[in-house]
């Protein structure tokens, strides 16, 4: 009967012990300001924007990190709507893509002697593959898009609130670590995307998942 109540006795003590060493939750990362958002210049990042506007909108020097995974180094540039209800969110994203939205978008890579340009690509207009961007780096039409939501998360720039959308400007595809500088300017004037809540952004994808 003494080993069959030191056996109980040594369990209930292991579950306590277990109980009081057990991992705190992990803790929801802050989420960024503008202001601070604005500041981040490491991918993934955003940049808030106007697109009612012809002129640059874009312009952000900023580093690629070392990827552990090298499948999740395709940087993917574009633009992100967000709001606290979907139906609006997803109104704009539509707005944008049927509105023929024109841009000129350039990547370079620098710290060099001299900055070296990076090729990008768009998707093409059947969806089904990719095209090169043209010298001058224009876009005529944004796609519907996606990109790894984790490391936003970590980063501050993603809200299990809100709602959002991706619309792709460019591809860069596989780029190295290293420190690089982004410009995208509006072709023309759209007065009727005044107002429109939209944000650039630099973030990963992985091409391995499924």
């Amino acid at each position: 009967m003494r080993a069959v109540r030191a056996v109980v006795a040594s369990a209930a003590l292991a579950l306590l012990v277990g109980c009081g060493s057990a991992s705190p939750p992990a803790e929801v990362p802050k989420l960024l300001t503008r202001a601070e958002a604005d500041a981040r210049t490491v991918v993934p990042f955003t940049r808030g924007v106007r697109l009612d506007k012809a002129g640059r909108i874009v312009d952000v020097t900023f580093e690629a990190p070392v990827v552990v995974d090298p499948q999740m180094s395709w940087l993917k540039l574009g633009l992100r709507m967000q709001g606290a209800d979907p139906k609006p969110v997803s109104d704009a994203a539509d707005r944008l893509r049927r509105g023929a939205f024109q841009a000129r978008i350039h990547l370079e890579r620098v710290g060099g002697a001299t900055p070296v340009p990076m090729p990008l690509s768009r998707s093409s207009d059947d969806g089904r593959g990719w095209q090169k961007l043209p010298h001058d780096g224009r876009v005529e039409r944004l796609f519907q898009d996606s990109v790894d939501t984790y490391p936003l998360e970590q980063a501050g720039l993603l809200s299990q609130d809100m709602f959002y959308e991706v619309l792709q400007i460019a591809d860069a595809g596989l780029i190295d670590p290293g420190r690089y500088r982004v410009t995208v300017d509006v072709v023309e004037d759209r007065p009727e995307f005044e107002g429109m809540q939209a944000e650039f952004i630099a973030a990963y994808y992985s091409i391995g998942k499924k």
